[in-house]
């Protein structure tokens, strides 16, 4: 039992980027399953409540307001592939906060730093209009991170070096 840290690697105004570096970041795996994501979404407002669940009305609502209330609430939707895993991101990022997480994959072994391949902490993300893994404080910036073993800085710095870009902050304390 545990949790990740997650590692800030990009941090963009344009989605497409934040997409294309994910994406190069699942092929640094060495496995994934696409459709081993999800996405989370919060509506605070009844407007971006209900205009999230008319983008997607599968989508599993549960409410966290006091005592009963509907709002806030987070709305959740799993993707059967990576292209309706991006187009849900980019139609719930118009509406409001919300990730992206890829949960099952495998980080490949990096002998040269004495680390095996990394299944149980291994996830990505990227967390739309957020600069922290919980969409906590709207920002116009989208950021990927990588999760990986708490302690394994080199691990997340060696992956970003993989597909051209570099760890941009200290880690968060992840799932």
């Amino acid at each position: 039992m545990g949790n990740t840290h997650a590692w800030p690697v990009l941090h963009t105004t344009d989605l497409n980027e934040a997409w294309n570096l994910a994406t190069a970041l699942l092929k640094a795996a060495s496995w994934y399953r696409p459709d081993a994501c999800y996405l989370n979404a919060w509506a605070t407002t009844d407007d971006e409540l209900r205009r999230l669940t008319e983008t997607h009305p599968t989508a599993l609502v549960t409410p966290y307001g006091p005592d009963g209330a509907t709002l806030p609430a987070s709305l959740e939707l799993a993707a059967d592939d990576s292209e309706q895993a991006r187009e849900n991101l980019r139609s719930w990022a118009a509406i409001t906060s919300c990730h992206i997480l890829w949960h099952d994959l495998k980080w490949p072994p990096v002998p040269g730093l004495g680390l095996d391949e990394e299944y149980k902490y291994a996830e990505l993300e990227i967390a739309c209009h957020s600069h922290d893994i919980h969409c906590e404080e709207w920002t116009p910036d989208h950021t990927v991170f990588i999760h990986a073993r708490p302690g394994h800085d080199d691990r997340a710095a060696w992956l970003a070096q993989q597909v051209g870009t570099e760890v941009m902050g200290p880690p968060e304390f992840g799932w």
